[in-house]
């Protein structure tokens, strides 16, 4: 297990006791055990976690859906009419024992029409928390809640304002464990219309929609399914539109960020002003990516998680080159030499204990030898907490 995907998890199911929308509510008992015994059989790569719109899949985008990801191992526990408290109910009763995917795709929260923003917004932190705590592994591709009513006003302005919370969810110093993705403006007009064509009761996708999500998700979820969990590279939460420039930032988020930035600072003097300002639009989510980054690896290290900072150095340094590949390595050895590396490096051993095994008694003595060892400090704690029932 990844250890920052152990802290945020940590951090996200704290919100246990806060509003309703991180309260886990029984709903829809048949179809959670249909989903069960989905994952009793295993073998699911990419699970699609949501609501009645993700529940579509099955009927208006069964077309699609067997087009795009059935030939991915994917498996689709949307369940209409869910909120974000079914969700966390579902999950918190077995719907991820026996499986442990590479990538799920998460959208939820319309149906919280009663609950404030904030609380919506928290509902979906407290669901990112339960995955990654019951399948460390895996990956989460959150989308932003799709635009919904025919015009900018109303629930739709809400969702628009969750969108901008959970944006923020997207971890900045490990954005591979989870990648925020707004689609939500491929199926509106240029004035923001959501047209009947696309969904025509301006909440539910039809066919034609559900190609659209396809199409505007398969590049990314191929790229998550696909790339080394150690590898780290920016992502753009807001795709450019500029054709010429999207092709750039995929091949940033591929691995490819020298170069691409260089291509970018190139169309940023282009003589079409449309390409130029897109490019310039990308060089700046690069820069407050690396800023977020370094800020993260900082924190890491203030809070005592040595190991933790050090890997995402030396992330960061086989992704530079040049001068800003040799500052990171040089600060990848010095925190090798911190006492506290090697205590993370064995605490790393007991996160990547499968959440099954550790209900044994094997483990609680694992944790105990590691605490007579290393008493005091970050890990310390964080190894209370693995024990902690």
């Amino acid at each position: 297990m990844h250890l920052l995907s152990l802290l945020l998890a940590a951090c996200f199911l704290c919100a246990a006791d806060g509003p309703r929308t991180t309260v886990p509510a029984e709903k829809d008992p048949g179809r959670h055990q249909q989903f069960l015994a989905v994952a009793k059989a295993g073998g699911v790569d990419l699970l699609f976690l949501g609501d009645s719109i993700t529940d579509g899949w099955r009927t208006s985008g069964k077309a699609v859906w067997e087009q795009f990801f059935a030939p991915l191992k994917a498996a689709n526990f949307g369940i209409s009419g869910d909120r974000t408290e079914h969700v966390i109910w579902r999950l918190r009763n077995g719907e991820l024992e026996g499986i442990h995917p590479k990538l799920a795709v998460v959208m939820i929260g319309t149906n919280n029409g009663g609950d404030s923003a904030e609380d919506v917004a928290l509902g979906i932190k407290t669901i990112i928390g339960d995955i990654q705590s019951r399948s460390p592994g895996t990956r989460i591709l959150l989308l932003g809640i799709f635009p919904r009513g025919e015009k900018p006003e109303g629930a739709r302005l809400k969702n628009e304002k969750v969108n901008q919370i959970i944006a923020g969810y997207a971890a900045p110093s490990d954005p591979r464990r989870v990648v925020y993705l707004d689609i939500g403006d491929k199926f509106l007009t240029p004035d923001k219309i959501l047209g009947k064509d696309i969904m025509p009761d301006a909440l539910h996708p039809n066919a034609k929609g559900y190609q659209i999500w396809a199409e505007a998700i398969i590049d990314p979820v191929k790229r998550l399914l696909a790339d080394d969990p150690g590898q780290l590279a920016p992502t753009f939460s807001k795709r450019s539109d500029v054709a010429k420039v999207a092709k750039i930032e995929e091949a940033i988020m591929g691995g490819g960020l020298t170069a691409g930035a260089k291509a970018l600072e190139k169309l940023s003097s282009d003589k079409d002003a449309t390409i130029a300002e897109a490019a310039k639009a990308s060089l700046e989510q690069l820069a407050a990516w690396k800023t977020s980054v370094e800020a993260g690896i900082a924190k890491q290290r203030n809070d005592g998680d040595v190991y933790g900072a050090c890997a995402m150095v030396s992330a960061m340094a086989k992704l530079y080159t040049g001068d800003a590949a040799k500052a990171y390595k040089e600060q990848e050895a010095e925190l090798r030499k911190d006492p506290a590396y090697g205590a993370g490096k064995e605490f790393q051993k007991l996160a990547d204990t499968p959440m099954e095994a550790r209900r044994g008694p094997r483990f609680a003595k694992q944790v105990e030898a590691f605490l007579k060892k290393h008493p005091d400090g970050f890990y310390a704690d964080e190894a209370r907490k693995l024990a902690a029932p």
